[in-house]
């Protein structure tokens, strides 16, 4: 560990010193590490992602001080607000018209950009328990606008659920609503159709990714991170994705977020050729797909903050009784308050029982 050492911030609590074997994404740094040269490699309050903990290890660091991720105490919510008010939501759609229709560049849009990110992260901050509701899926509109503004604050929730920093929230934000500019160069009739693609309809749609990344690289002001998001939204960790068909960290985290938030709304979201399914069957899918489709450590995020199963769902548990959603569990979404003719089950300390059907 030479040339390294820690300065310990004040006012943490329950920190310990641990191998960085032994770290793992739930915990937090506890100290900031900084070089000889007095500069910061990684804050304190970083979470140890997995590129973080590999970052460490290329430093030779072989300890490092964490504290446990804290976690709010479970709420039993009968309401779950809305992730953005509708006022924001159709200043953000317009804003990705003009962004999206305008061909003299995306420079002229940023400031909006980033004052819409902005208010969502705000609004966001705002709620005591992020959770993203049924009542979040958008009203009928344009669907590349709206997709595109549902993967940014998607996006900008899963990031938060993950513990980014403010700065990579907002570029993560940003990315969100940009990742589909290069759509701007596919055919409309290709777009909008009305049926399966043939495969040299798929091809072309495929080229929407380098597209956008030539397009926003171009723009000095653009960061590169925004670029990298829309050319790496549809890689796969297994490597089967497209453009290039590169495989796990040789993928950027933040596309790996925006890919997860873009598959999200996608399915839940009525399209041309097919209608939406349910939240819990899309988090089925995600699920299914942690760690060849999409990133385990987002698929994370997500099963932590969407709620699968809605307040009124008539459900069935594996052992046969059936009941209704009448609270959600901020803690576990997944696992709510269900009311049976035999009384009151809380699947959060019922562990024993799980949903296999929604009635």
């Amino acid at each position: 560990m030479a040339g390294f050492y820690y300065f310990v911030r004040t006012g943490v609590t329950a920190i310990r010193q641990i191998p960085l074997q032994q770290a793992t994404g739930d915990m937090i740094l506890a100290n900031d590490i900084i070089n000889g040269h007095n500069q910061v490699l990684v804050t304190a309050g970083t979470p140890l992602r997995q590129e973080i903990i590999a970052l460490l290890g290329k430093h030779g660091i072989n300890s490092i001080s964490v504290r446990d991720a804290t976690e709010k105490p479970n709420k039993e919510l009968s309401t779950v607000p809305n992730l953005i008010s509708a006022a924001t939501r159709l200043s953000m759609i317009q804003a990705m018209q003009n962004a999206y229709r305008n061909r003299g560049g995306i420079a002229a849009h940023l400031p909006y950009l980033r004052e819409c990110i902005h208010r969502v992260i705000e609004e966001l901050s705002a709620h005591g328990n992020l959770l993203i509701y049924l009542s979040d899926i958008r009203q009928k509109s344009d669907y590349l606008y709206g997709h595109c503004v549902d993967v940014g604050v998607f996006a900008v929730a899963f990031g938060m659920a993950m513990g980014l920093s403010r700065d990579e929230i907002y570029i993560l934000g940003i990315g969100g609503l940009l990742h589909d500019y290069g759509k701007n160069s596919i055919p409309n009739e290709i777009l909008e159709k009305n049926g399966p693609l043939t495969p040299d309809e798929f091809e072309q749609v495929k080229k929407h990714t380098s597209f956008g990344y030539n397009t926003l690289r171009a723009e000095t002001k653009v960061d590169c991170r925004i670029a990298l998001m829309a050319l790496q939204h549809h890689e796969r960790p297994d490597g089967r994705g497209y453009p290039w068909g590169i495989a796990d960290d040789k993928i950027h985290p933040l596309a790996r977020i925006v890919a997860v938030a873009d598959v999200y709304d996608a399915l839940i979201t009525d399209r041309v050729y097919r209608p939406r399914i349910s939240a819990h069957e899309a988090i089925a899918i995600i699920n299914a797909g942690a760690g060849t489709q999409f990133d385990s450590q987002v698929v994370a995020a997500v099963n932590k903050i969407v709620v699968p199963y809605y307040i009124g769902s008539a459900v069935k548990f594996d052992n046969g009784q059936a009941g209704a959603v009448v609270r959600i569990n901020s803690q576990e979404p997944s696992r709510p308050v269900v009311w049976t003719r035999e009384g009151i089950v809380n699947l959060l300390h019922q562990r024993n029982l799980r949903i296999v059907a929604v009635v």
